[in-house]
């Protein structure tokens, strides 16, 4: 008998209301097959089956409100290996096998299995962030000897684009610390070992692999010699060729992330798949497609010491994530540009004259914080230039949201902080936000968060006073707005020539998917808005 729980509605959702149930009582269900639809303040969430067999008892009613791992519905599977996890312990682990044949040899002793785990654990280093390899240690926070809990910051990792803080995973007392500052470090480097009692995903995998191993060590279950409904979902998958077997949390968690468990290569040795291999099946997965769709090889550098002297200096994490980027939005991205002048004399008073009420509320009003809001209107207006292309599906991806990023010059690099749902604030807001973010990423402690997710771009190199810039897009964005000196002109106006303060404007745009005409209206758009703010209000 198997019980199914609401699984996760999505990030942020914590509960929803039952509208409709799909199935009844007696009836076969299949794997993935919808159960029922839940409604959340966002969506309709419909709720798949993690297993096969037949519906016992429905445990919810129209109408119900429910979270994350309320019991939803019972099934008669026949066969089952469930395995109930939480974040920090294995809860149970309960083996039952519903058939006539009684097999001796397939009793597990799951105390002795948890028992035998090593009560002395390893902390690893945890994800730094997407596209994030690696990082060196800049802060120690806990000593050897100490007792930590759950949660607490053990130590400042700083990436080429962030400074992380890493918690502990389970608290206990520190043994020993494993690295210093001054290392480099990736993803999974040991870096704290514990004395707890609690259980690791390592240990986690143990009890996975000692389990597999006492299944394994009676005769192999199959239909045909049980004599029983065969039920591939739960103990066997059979889409490959040999017999396999796959805990149900480590179907559940390759089916979340989009693995094809049937088709993952077997460890030597061993014909069971845990929890550890669909992550590390993962992880191989996605470096093999980042090998393959990285930039064009480099050209060897040639001997340039024969012509002088020269020395060598490494480039800084953020140099190095900077020159990956853009080689990458260069080689996926046919890039073509467009220049308009824009008159900001009116803007330029009005923004004198209000920037000492910006001042007094503790924020400033500045012509980059202008072009957020007025970036983020044209954006409504004209959606194509907030998409982004999937060429692998021959389709446009359409985003209904805003989120317009600003290059940032630091000590470190560049660096893209965003601001996000731009069109729905107000300047004052855009102001105080864009001046809070500008100070994290001086002060080095902007988190990854923050600069993730653009759907825009600006570039603003006005201040340095350049008289025009040719951006590149950032990959997976199809344009990005180029912002050059302001200068003192002559313009021809009511039959004479008066000064105006002239503001050079670029749009750089993927050439796939916006043609010269949509990018010489979107930037015309932006041009009446800053020359004319009563447009702003239609």
């Amino acid at each position: 008998m198997t019980e199914l729980k609401l699984p996760e509605l999505g990030e942020g959702i914590e509960s929803g209301t039952v509208i409709n149930i799909m199935v009844q009582v007696g009836d076969t269900v299949k794997a993935e097959q919808s159960l029922l639809e839940v409604e959340t303040d966002k969506v309709v969430v419909e709720v798949p089956s993690d297993a096969e067999g037949v519906v016992t008892e429905i445990l919810v009613n129209t109408g119900d409100q429910v979270t994350q791992g309320t019991p939803i519905i019972r099934l008669n599977t026949g066969q089952a290996v469930q395995i109930e996890t939480s974040e920090s312990k294995i809860e149970a682990v309960e083996i039952n096998l519903e058939t006539s044949v009684q097999n001796k040899e397939l009793d597990l002793d799951v105390e002795k299995a948890v028992l035998s785990i090593p009560k002395t654990s390893e902390i690893k280093l945890p994800s730094l962030g997407e596209g994030i390899e690696k990082g060196t240690i800049i802060a120690i926070h806990v000593n050897e000897g100490e007792s930590i809990a759950a949660e607490q910051t053990l130590m400042e990792v700083e990436t080429d684009k962030v400074v992380v803080e890493v918690p502990a995973d389970f608290g206990g007392e520190i043994l020993s610390i494993l690295v210093k500052i001054g290392d480099e470090v990736g993803e999974g480097t040991p870096i704290i070992k514990i004395s707890s009692n609690s259980i690791s995903d390592e240990s986690q995998t143990i009890v996975e692999e000692n389990i597999g191993m006492k299944i394994q060590a009676g005769k192999t279950i199959n239909a045909e010699n049980l004599n029983v409904k065969e039920s591939p979902d739960r103990i066997f998958i059979g889409a490959r060729k040999g017999q396999f077997r796959a805990s149900p949390l480590a179907k559940k968690i390759a089916r979340e992330i989009g693995i094809d468990i049937s088709m993952m290569p077997l460890r030597e040795g061993t014909n069971r798949i845990s929890v550890k291999d669909v992550k590390n099946y993962a992880k191989s997965i996605n470096q093999s497609r980042t090998t393959e769709s990285a930039t064009m090889a480099m050209a060897s550098l040639p001997d340039l010491s024969k012509w002088g002297s020269i020395r060598s200096e490494a480039m800084t994490g953020i140099m190095q994530a900077t020159s990956k980027n853009m080689s990458t939005s260069w080689s996926n991205i046919p890039h073509a540009w467009l220049q308009e002048k824009v008159d900001i004399t009116y803007l330029e008073q009005m923004r004198q004259a209000h920037k000492g009420a910006f001042k007094a509320k503790g924020s400033a009003l500045t012509i980059t914080g202008i072009l957020v809001k007025v970036v983020a209107k044209a954006l409504e207006d004209f959606p194509i230039f907030n998409a982004s292309i999937d060429s692998q599906n021959a389709a446009i991806v359409y985003k209904d949201y805003i989120n317009v990023g600003v290059a940032v010059d630091s000590d470190r690099g560049l660096m893209v902080p965003v601001l996000r749902h731009a069109n729905e604030k107000s300047i004052t807001d855009i102001s105080y936000e864009l001046g809070s973010l500008a100070d994290k990423v001086k002060n080095k402690k902007i988190s990854a968060e923050e600069l993730g997710g653009a759907t825009f771009t600006i570039s603003n190199l006005g201040g340095i006073g350049t008289s025009a810039i040719f951006p590149l897009v950032s990959f997976p964005q199809v344009a990005i707005l180029g912002v050059a000196g302001s200068q003192k002109e002559a313009v021809f106006i009511d039959g004479q020539f008066q000064p105006r303060l002239i503001m050079p404007l670029t749009i750089g745009f993927d050439h796939r998917v916006i043609n010269g005409a949509d990018a010489a209206r979107f930037l015309k758009r932006i041009q009446h808005l800053l020359e004319d703010w009563f447009m702003w209000t239609l």
